[in-house]
């Protein structure tokens, strides 16, 4: 009977051990599904919207929020989004989540739009470029205008230049 209890007791305390188990096995489960669901959620357009104008501060990077460093792990973006995504879920419009940042890390964080010239300074250096070519072409194309070359004033009271003179007439007699 003491053997028949012993082993009642044991059956028992393997399946409790069991129950504990598969209990904490669900428990990991249901977390992680909850985890899961909240990274989709910080990485909604929305959250990626508001995070394209707020900048990173981990200082290893020159990103948005929406940065991939180490898969979207960043020590100061995936809490940063996080935080986007609670104040847009608690009815904050983009520019009070912004603005908030910008209250709380200050002006820096602030990434704003490109403005509509900055998309214009290719297509003004790519005209530059073509006009420059057409300029060099026309140039190396164009002739050249040749002058006439005119003598300089005669000086004859230089003695060295009349010797030199005087032995050029006398060479250019013996040739007629």
């Amino acid at each position: 009977m003491r053997a028949r209890k012993s082993l009642e007791l044991q059956r028992r305390m393997h399946l409790s051990k069991f129950r504990y188990v598969k209990r904490t096995l669900l428990v990991f489960a249901l977390a992680a599904a909850a985890l899961c669901q909240s990274e989709s959620q910080i990485e909604s357009d929305e959250v990626k919207r508001v995070g394209s104008h707020l900048a990173c501060q981990c200082g290893a990077c020159s990103e948005n929020i929406n940065c991939n460093m180490s898969s979207g792990q960043c020590h100061f973006c995936k809490p940063a989004r996080t935080q986007v995504y609670n104040l847009q879920k608690s009815g904050k419009s983009d520019a009070e989540v912004i603005a908030t940042f910008v209250k709380q890390y200050g002006q820096q964080i602030f990434r704003a739009d490109p403005n509509s010239s900055f998309r214009a300074v290719p297509y003004l250096l790519f005209a530059l470029g073509g006009v420059l070519v057409v300029y060099i072409l026309r140039r190396m194309r164009a002739p050249s205008v040749l002058r006439h070359a005119t003598a300089g004033p005669v000086i004859d009271d230089d003695p060295v230049l009349a010797k030199y003179r005087d032995r050029i007439e006398k060479d250019t007699e013996k040739l007629d």
